[in-house]
């Protein structure tokens, strides 16, 4: 069997994906390039404006708000990153098979001679360019303001901390795909893992918060990888990674066993 063929249900996912990886891309391009453009009106009153908002002490690495590094890591990684855009690649991850057997699809794959594990594999390797074009192309828009406007960033922790996004998205995705495996209702495998991604923001929020419940944020995927870090710091959480490609290997099998073994209506 030819890599082609192997690769067809990867390929496809890919290519029902062209227009949501080009929209997406140009939404955060443009989300980091207003953000980014942004800092020369507001860094004079930044460090008054920490003084203001204590409160916002739930987002890392709020100390470092008044340098350039520390303004986008509050404004752009801290919310829309690790949280809205997680968002966003849960719910289209956790739609890839609940839509196939929803739609009353799932047959044509199945009828096709290869084994249900590899749909799970293939569906979860076609989300990768969607994943990986999104992040450089929002790294390229950071940069290319960065420069427009003259502050510094140093592109090692620029590039570093796109990087590690990587397997911090990965188990988001995987994590929806196993729920895809398990509900049959694509909207309601979306809102499920929406739910999760949500709660695991909520659950690290509050860890940082609340000293009493500092464990709370071990239980998070958000916890295991932190912008701040590698932007404003320079500096690289090992095993943070190392968690995170463990939780998607993890759920990835777990899903590919699921799907294997579970009953389909055709």
């Amino acid at each position: 069997m030819s890599l082609g063929l192997n690769l067809r249900i990867a390929y496809e996912t890919v290519k029902e994906n062209l227009k949501t990886t080009f929209v997406l891309s140009l939404i955060f391009m443009g989300m980091a390039a207003m953000y980014a453009g942004f800092y020369p009106s507001f860094k004079g009153n930044l460090e008054e404006l920490m003084k203001n908002f204590p409160e916002m002490g739930f987002i890392r690495g709020f100390e470092s708000f008044a340098s350039y590094p520390g303004f986008l890591n509050a404004e752009l990684y801290q919310i829309f990153w690790i949280l809205i855009l997680a968002i966003i690649f849960g719910y289209i991850s956790a739609s890839l098979i609940s839509k196939e057997i929803e739609g009353k699809t799932m047959d044509m794959l199945l009828s096709n001679p290869i084994h249900r594990y590899r749909i799970v594999l293939e569906k979860f390797l076609g989300l990768l360019p969607l994943i990986l074009v999104v992040n450089f192309a929002t790294m390229a828009s950071v940069y290319g303001i960065t420069l427009a406007i003259g502050e510094e960033l140093e592109f090692f922790n620029l590039l570093t901390t796109h990087i590690f996004s990587i397997p911090y998205f990965l188990a988001i995705t995987s994590l929806g795909i196993f729920v895809s495996t398990i509900i049959n209702k694509k909207m309601k495998a979306s809102m499920v893992v929406m739910a999760v991604v949500i709660g695991s923001y909520i659950f690290e929020s509050v860890s940082l918060l609340a000293p009493d419940y500092e464990k709370l944020g071990l239980i998070s995927l958000t916890h295991y990888f932190n912008p701040a870090e590698t932007l404003v710091e320079g500096s690289i959480d090992i095993i943070g990674t190392i968690t995170l490609i463990a939780v998607t290997v993890v759920f990835l099998l777990m899903a590919m066993v699921y799907f294997e073994r579970r009953d389909i209506e055709i």
